[in-house]
């Protein structure tokens, strides 16, 4: 008996443990994300491709580009993720003070070469860098990051509202299905609403109490696991209780979003959109807010097929520029940027490894944290 217990207790062979089943959950989730956005890619490629008829004029677009102002974007566009980085410290201030601004950077850069390779692969490697170069709890770090991409909708939410405002004839024009105003009024109440709903959370125990309520009756590990979410995301927005920092955090994105227009209009000029088409810094704007759109709606690799999708849809039918003019447009304001992030990202990714980060390491954190949680 004591001998059929011991092989009762032992896990087949054919079975797999439980150390096991989250790796492979973990393994199909990738699968089933890579797959998903392949599909996007491949077919928002083809939506950007199909309405050009004549190639000689999109390599002819290519040909005549100033590539002076191509080349200009480049320093404006590490600016604003060094910024990022800024802002990022400032986040942190009140948790964690004194973060090196190399090691926040480097965060900033290796995710955006992650995310360039695989769908928000960057957001867990990010806060995951910090943590190990820096004094400072993981799910303290991944929180801010959930602050910042809160911060980010709203400051989205913003180009939205205005870009609506001001070409709400147009939009009709273009696409008379949709009621610009209307859909103004439908942005502004979520958006007022997510806002209280937001300084309710971090000043009140009502996300405390909704556990209580709902959770906690049914699941105490859930429980327990949403609860220990929630104060980490609180913790978070600790910014938000220092007002000198605050007046800094609005500053900061606001001069983030301020430079990833001078990129867009210095693409302007070099494709002479300025004189041919009287585009000015509101339409940098407006391609500005419709590819983030795109990109948040549709996330693919590195936004390839989103971003010239929705650029070309705006230059042709907002603007009436040529479509193999606005894909070659699209290719290049793109490409500058998809490339340097790589570019930079992996020379840092080289100084972790060359401190002791392994490459590996770095890049798996996202089915670690995921196998936790599962």
């Amino acid at each position: 008996m004591a001998q059929q217990h011991q092989r009762e207790q032992q896990p087949s062979a054919m079975q797999p443990s439980q150390d096991e089943t989250p790796k492979k959950n973990t393994t199909l989730q990738t699968i089933v994300r890579t797959l998903l956005s392949l599909g996007l890619l491949v077919g928002s490629m083809w939506f950007a491709l199909k309405d050009v008829k004549n190639l000689d004029s999109l390599w002819g677009a290519f040909q005549h580009a100033n590539y002076a102002w191509v080349l200009a974007t480049i320093p404006v566009m590490l600016l604003s993720h060094y910024l990022r980085a800024l802002r990022w410290i400032t986040m942190m201030k009140p948790i964690q003070d004194g973060i090196h601004i190399t090691n926040a950077f480097s965060g900033v850069m290796i995710g955006y070469m992650m995310n360039n390779l695989t769908p928000r692969g960057g957001e867990v490697a990010r806060p995951f860098i910090l943590s190990r170069r820096e004094n400072v709890r993981f799910s303290t770090a991944i929180a801010t990051i959930l602050v910042e991409r809160v911060i980010d909708i709203l400051s989205l939410s913003v180009f939205i509202l205005i870009t609506f405002y001001y070409l709400h004839g147009k939009i009709a024009s273009v696409f008379p299905q949709i009621n610009a105003q209307a859909l103004i009024k439908a942005l502004v109440v979520p958006l007022v609403g997510f806002m209280a709903f937001i300084v309710l959370l971090i000043t009140t125990n009502i996300g405390e109490w909704l556990l209580r309520m709902t959770v906690k009756r049914y699941s105490e590990s859930l429980y327990t696991k949403l609860h220990g979410y929630l104060e980490a995301f609180i913790n978070g927005f600790s910014i938000f209780k220092s007002p000198g920092l605050y007046w800094r955090v609005l500053l900061e994105t606001a001069l983030i979003w301020g430079l990833y227009l001078v990129p867009l209009y210095m693409m302007f000029l070099a494709f002479n959109f300025d004189t041919r088409y009287g585009f000015s810094w509101f339409d940098a704007n407006v391609l500005l807010t419709m590819t983030t759109i795109g990109i948040t709606i549709a996330p693919t690799p590195g936004a390839w097929g989103i971003y010239h999708s929705f650029a070309q849809i705006t230059l042709t039918r907002f603007y009436g520029v040529p479509s193999e003019e606005a894909l070659a447009f699209a290719f290049l304001a793109h490409g500058v940027g998809y490339f340097l992030n790589i570019i930079v990202g992996a020379m840092f990714a080289l100084r972790e490894q060359a401190r002791g980060l392994s490459w590996k390491a770095v890049s798996h954190a996202s089915e670690e944290v995921a196998a936790k949680n599962s």
